[in-house]
């Protein structure tokens, strides 16, 4: 891997990583922690990730131009961009873990009382009700502690990069000639 593939990569990797840390706490401060705003904070959660996964095709498109006038392939286009989502996916675990444990302790389980409500009154027959509520508990179970939902906001901002990475890494790349 060059010097410059890295640069890239850690530039790119911090920025995004970076943008989501401003978004997710920009976003808590702006809507606060009551559960009237938690589907309002998904839609802003979500779109947060999104946006800051530009950061990928920036910087697969900086790592092109600095090895112009090489060709950039598929597999490298796809390395840097999961670099990239490998550092913004550390960074935001890191801030995720922060945020369970310093700034919204109480964040999981006002969570599961919110999603407890909207399966109790979605009208839904009782039986099937009481079927969500059962893996509703189970979910509890499994995010009881700080770890797993920072894992799977890793998992998340991770599999998103991919997608961004391979659709970066197609359009990006030099055609063989």
């Amino acid at each position: 891997m060059t010097s410059s593939n890295m640069y890239s990569i850690i530039r790119f990797g911090s920025l995004c990583g970076l943008a989501l840390v401003i978004g997710f706490y920009t976003s808590h401060l702006a809507l606060g922690s009551t559960t009237d705003n938690f589907t309002t904070g998904e839609i802003v959660g979500y779109s947060v990730m999104f946006i800051s996964s530009l950061a990928i095709i920036m910087g697969i498109k900086d790592y092109k131009q600095k090895r112009s006038p090489a060709p950039l392939g598929f597999m490298g286009a796809l390395g840097v961009g999961l670099g990239i989502s490998l550092i913004a996916a550390h960074i935001f675990i890191l801030y995720n873990w922060f945020y369970l444990v310093f700034i919204n302790p109480t964040f999981t389980s006002s969570y599961i009382r919110y999603s407890e409500q909207k399966i109790i009154s979605s009208g839904l027959e009782p039986t099937v009700i009481e079927q969500q509520l059962s893996e509703l508990a189970d979910y509890a179970d499994l995010v009881g502690n700080n770890f797993t939902p920072s894992m799977m906001m890793f998992a998340t901002v991770f599999v998103i990069g991919l997608l961004f990475s391979i659709v970066s890494a197609i359009a990006l790349r030099t055609p063989r000639k």
